[in-house]
């Protein structure tokens, strides 16, 4: 019996040893090359330093005082807090829909359709786009045929942004879907059984049962869509044809932008600044999400 017991404490002790271990050994890696990535950035490493030395916060302002990050930070700033609001709303109104579907499987297959995007990667949605958004043989293509004027789409400075947000909304808004429904059929089943007794209907349900009882899917979902939009690249850059597009340079793009001219202590700056940015929101956001789930356990 005392075998038995201690092969089964022995089993434990493994099994979360499995868990444990590489997600702390990830951890450490991760921290090193943030620290890494902080140190060189009070530094003047360049193409024109390559021996670095110790210049304090000198490539943070240098890096700073570009009209290349002005605008890439604006546009980060634009990216992030428009797909919140667009993401959050798609993310509600469709997993509300999913939600009333009665067919199981009929929800998988739509839920599917919502995330498909995801599940490709960022680079090769930005090149399904670029053929939709070709003058020629695009979306354009169509529009004429139907007698509408035709866009410039990414042509054209006072559209290319928009063209780009159009895309990060295609391609993100599935994820909040996925976390809102999550969290919908998550609510108590009992208060659906009794707003139906009351005669409640499917859009009161929706708007007095489901979102009330759901904050943790706003939490969730809000988090990422703003990391993920934050933190962008492949699709601005495919967009954009480089890292120089005014129009569609982001932070991170700006950031590459810097690295790829040899100015490496203000890529690194940059980088820095980000990943402040992103812990910032995020961290808060996590802790949040945490207290609440404790609170419900």
């Amino acid at each position: 019996m005392a075998t038995l017991e201690g092969r089964s404490r022995l089993r434990s002790i493994l099994n979360k040893a499995a868990l444990v271990l590489p997600t702390a050994a990830l951890s450490i890696i991760l921290l090193y090359l943030v620290l890494w990535n902080l140190y060189y950035s009070f530094t003047n490493w360049s193409l024109f330093h390559s021996i670095p030395e110790f210049v304090g916060l000198l490539s943070y302002a240098q890096a700073m005082s570009t009209v290349f990050f002005r605008s890439s930070f604006v546009h980060s700033l634009e990216l992030s807090g428009g797909l919140i609001l667009v993401g959050n709303l798609m993310g509600m109104l469709l997993a509300g829909l999913l939600y009333f579907v009665r067919s199981s499987k009929l929800r998988t297959v739509y839920l599917s359709i919502f995330i498909a995007p995801l599940a490709i990667s960022m680079a090769v949605n930005g090149v399904i786009w670029l053929w939709l958004y070709n003058l020629q043989i695009g979306i354009d293509w169509l529009l004429v045929r139907l007698s509408l004027p035709a866009l410039p789409w990414l042509s054209s400075t006072s559209t290319a942004f928009p063209s780009m947000f159009i895309v990060a909304v295609w391609a993100y808004s599935g994820l909040a879907v996925l976390f809102y429904l999550a969290s919908f059929m998550g609510v108590d089943k009992s208060l659906i059984e009794a707003a139906k007794m009351d005669g409640v209907g499917t859009f009161k349900t929706f708007f007095r049962v489901l979102l009330p009882n759901s904050y943790q899917g706003v939490i969730v979902a809000t988090a990422l869509l703003f990391l993920f939009s934050f933190k962008i690249f492949s699709l601005p850059f495919v967009l954009s044809g480089g890292p120089t597009n005014v129009s569609l340079q982001t932070t991170v793009v700006y950031m590459y932008y810097l690295y790829t001219t040899e100015f490496f202590a203000q890529s690194t700056a940059i980088a820095t600044l980000v990943t402040a940015i992103a812990a910032a929101v995020v961290i808060p956001f996590a802790l949040l999400g945490l207290r609440r789930w404790v609170r419900r356990e």
